[in-house]
């Protein structure tokens, strides 16, 4: 009678399983580092705009009133203009250098827009120019970040925006 001698490899279950166990464990890896890199660059664009407000009150100190943002309700014109002011030479300026910010050029005109991590426009708008608000306070601005999800949501309750106004509490 044949002896049966013990196998000294793997059995293809035994791989299966090693593999299958190895995938998990990278998913979960991949999905942390993700959520990771998520925050950091939320972090990256509250920098940026604590950076923005500093430069704001800097530049209100010499001129009394902070950059217009030209009309636009959108604040993507604010956000060209913004970078202009900032960048001036007058008075105290410039307010801000060059590679303080990250800035792009989204609608194609070689006017640079501020912006945040995900290289999308930092919105500004001057006070008079907030869309549907009533009566804005005077003396203010609005940064608006559209966020991970890259949807400008105007800072809404619940959204992802990142802004430089407490979203919980409504304008007055």
């Amino acid at each position: 009678m044949s002896e049966r001698r013990p196998s000294r490899g793997f059995t293809l279950v035994e791989m299966l399983v090693v593999i299958s166990i190895i995938s998990i464990l990278a998913g979960l890896v991949l999905g942390a580092l993700g959520v990771a890199r998520t925050r950091s660059k939320m972090a990256q664009t509250e920098a940026t705009i604590k950076l923005l407000e500093g430069a704001l009150e800097r530049y209100e100190m010499d001129f009394q009133d902070y950059p217009p943002s030209d009309g636009d309700a959108t604040g993507i014109k604010g956000s060209e203009r913004l970078w202009t002011c900032l960048r001036t030479e007058k008075k105290e300026g410039p307010y801000i250098q060059s590679a303080d910010a990250r800035t792009c050029d989204v609608n194609g005109n070689g006017d640079l827009e501020i912006a945040d991590a995900w290289n999308r426009p930092i919105r500004y708008l001057h006070h008079r120019d907030y869309p549907n608000r009533g009566n804005p306070r005077k003396g203010t601005y609005r940064l608006l970040s559209a966020g991970p999800n890259g949807i400008y949501e105007e800072g809404a309750k619940n959204s992802d925006d990142i802004v430089n106004w407490d979203i919980n509490k409504p304008d007055k």
